[in-house]
């Protein structure tokens, strides 16, 4: 490798590796962001559709069967009337409930019955009688006012608790607030918190007092398929179902007709979740510390950092098409993690920051290194400036959009150029090699056998034959010559009348086609307009199709030379006598340095003659031809459009 090249690649590399730091910190600084401002909606949603998700697709626990529901439903409202109940109902109920760890009665008992004023009395008797029944109370989401049951049933209770379910903006329930303060500053406990208290479930109520006020318990829902044990209320009141089913057990009262109301959508799906169900979660929870622990921002940063830097490191490392595999496992592989810890341990890390950078990484390198490679492209083709053969257009004369397909086409241009240019140095060195050299041995072995053999070889003989050789090397230097000025070199383009160029090249001719008795005739066009073509190049490319006429014809033969003008061209045509050409080597006529197989007795040209005259067409914006058949000679024509 060069030094230049090897300069800009290092060039290349470096702007490399900036961009990745650069790409780097800013996706680092993002999720970074991210995860400090959680409570954006866009972050918020993200984060709860992540937990949902993981919620839904790994196993639950298994629901405690100590923890039993009657339930209010569409049977026991049929069986025992329309809703609400007297409370007497309730009063009947509880006896049989007299062996159960701990009731709640998840039922708001706020506002006295005018209509059966005997009944809250009667239920209060029976709560007392029980001694392990908890009521529900109720404070508004401003923490001002709270809703308490009636008092003679308060004091009846052993524990009063909140039930108020704080549902996420999306309407989901996703975590219960064990400790909620009010505007007094008192520290009101949720109902499982008084249930656990009651119930004599000294640990877990304990590990309730040291949290935080005011602070989200994420909930982990049991499995669907196996629930908490329900029976249906009017079953219980009618003793259809033995008391001895509900010895030592916790046993909650609730709604779960949908008609009641008390139905809420949770994490686990689409479907609603009736709010004694959601209550009975939160106890088996807070019995068997089972929440889901959302882990602290700067865990989740560094967590979700090492997770974003070894995606980045491997878009760095790896192709394009791995570096997409390896962002979108990384990502998955991420997001089964954070799954797994949810189920194996209670811990879940808020993906949305990562999910941001992650998703964004590969684009946006994508387009960075992509554009620091084109940009590199350009400086190179600029810099090289790349001369193309005739017919191809220039990759420092393009025009229109940079887009990525523009580029695209310009590259593949300029790989054609420099594959032409590999082909043209292989056959310059042939060329080089054999061609030139070849003049130049028959010039030295003369002399050498003048040397040896002088008699043999006299003065005058062997003069002779150098010169002739001199001049067969000075003919293909001047034609390599002039094919390249035709090739690079501006055209000196003037107005001219082609009938007096052509007329020129035939009068030049009339002596050397005269020596093998050749005719040599020339019909004129009959338009007379000027055309602006580079005069020197076309007669010079004329003159090669009418020296090779004269080389091949047959002696005594005829060459007519003639000019046609259609609507946008001049057509300048060479007819000759000679043997014709063969229709599988026409395609190759006009290429440089191939010579046709032919009658052994002319001698090789060079195989330059013909690629000038096609240069020379190409560059006036025009084409040669040729149209030939073994026996029937060939006709060469060279077609020049009016704005050449």
């Amino acid at each position: 490798m060069t030094q230049p090249a090897h300069a800009d690649s290092t060039r290349l590399q470096r702007r490399l590796l900036l961009e990745w730091l650069g790409l780097t910190l800013a996706l680092s600084l993002l999720l970074i962001a991210l995860s400090v401002w959680g409570r954006l909606p866009v972050v918020r949603d993200i984060n709860q559709q992540a937990y949902d998700l993981s919620m839904q697709l790994t196993p639950r626990p298994i629901a405690d069967r100590d923890i039993v529901l009657i339930t209010i439903d569409d049977a026991s409202i049929e069986a025992l009337g329309h809703w609400p109940w007297r409370r007497s109902i309730h009063a009947a109920l509880l006896p049989r409930l007299n062996q159960a760890r701990a009731v709640v009665m998840d039922l708001i008992l706020a506002d006295p019955r005018p209509d059966y004023p005997q009944d809250d009395p009667l239920l209060a008797r029976a709560m007392a009688a029980h001694g392990r029944v908890v009521l529900p109370e109720v404070l508004d989401p401003e923490g001002r006012h709270l809703i308490r049951p009636l008092p003679v049933l308060a004091q009846a209770a052993a524990a009063t608790g909140r039930i108020d379910t704080q549902a996420a903006p999306d309407g989901r329930v996703r975590a219960v607030t064990l400790w909620r303060t009010n505007h007094q500053g008192e520290r009101l406990p949720h109902l499982s918190v008084a249930l656990a208290q009651a119930a004599g479930l000294q640990t877990a109520a304990e590990q309730a007092a040291r949290l935080q006020a005011d602070t989200p318990s994420y909930l982990q829902f049991t499995d669907p398929a196996h629930s908490f044990v329900r029976y249906p209320y009017a079953a219980v009141l009618n003793g259809d179902i033995p008391a001895a089913e509900f010895q030592n057990r916790i046993v909650l009262i609730g709604a779960w007709a949908s008609g009641l109301g008390d139905q809420l959508p949770t994490a686990m799906g689409s479907g609603l979740t009736a709010g004694v169900e959601i209550l009975a979660d939160s106890i088996q929870n807070l019995k068997h510390s089972q929440w889901i622990r959302i882990t602290p921002a700067w865990i989740t940063i560094l967590i979700s950092l090492c997770v974003l830097w070894l995606a980045c490191l491997g878009l760095r490392r790896l192709s394009p098409r791995w570096g997409l595999a390896g962002t979108l496992a990384a990502l998955l592989g991420f997001l089964f993690a954070d799954a797994w810890l949810m189920y194996q341990a209670g811990l879940w890390i808020p993906p949305a920051g990562l999910l941001a950078g992650v998703l964004l990484a590969y684009p946006l390198w994508s387009w960075r290194i992509q554009e620091a490679s084109l940009q590199q492209i350009d400086r190179e083709l600029e810099r090289l400036q790349i001369q193309p053969r005739p017919g191809l257009a220039p990759t420092t004369q393009w025009v229109g959009p940079n887009t990525l397909p523009a580029r695209a086409a310009r590259l593949q241009l300029a790989v054609s150029h420099l594959k032409a240019a590999a082909q043209d140095q292989r056959d310059t060195l042939g060329f080089i090699s054999h061609d030139m050299r070849s003049p130049q041995n028959a010039i030295l072995a003369t002399i050498e056998l003048r040397r040896q053999a002088p008699d043999q070889w006299p003065e005058a003989g062997t003069l002779s034959h150098i010169e002739q050789q001199a001049h067969a090397t000075l003919q293909l230097v001047d034609n390599f010559v002039q094919l390249a000025r035709a090739e690079s070199m501006p055209l000196q383009k003037h107005p001219c009348i082609l009938n007096d160029l052509v007329q020129d090249c035939c009068d030049r001719r009339w002596s050397q086609a005269a020596q093998r008795r050749i005719t040599l005739t020339f019909t004129p066009c009959t338009q007379q307009d000027p055309i602006v073509l580079d005069q020197q190049l076309v007669h010079r490319a004329i003159g090669n199709l009418i020296d090779n006429a004269i080389l091949y014809s047959l002696e005594g033969g005829e060459i007519q030379c003639s000019i046609d003008r259609n609507a946008s061209s001049w057509c300048v045509h060479v007819q000759d006598a000679g043997p014709g050409i063969a229709a599988d080597q026409i395609h190759y006529l006009f290429t440089r340095f191939w010579r046709a197989a032919g009658d052994s007795s002319k001698p090789a040209g060079s195989g330059l003659g013909l690629a000038f005259v096609q240069t020379v067409a190409q560059r006036h914006g025009g084409r040669a031809s040729c149209v030939s058949e073994p026996g029937r000679g060939s006709r060469f024509s060279i077609y020049l459009p009016d704005a050449a």
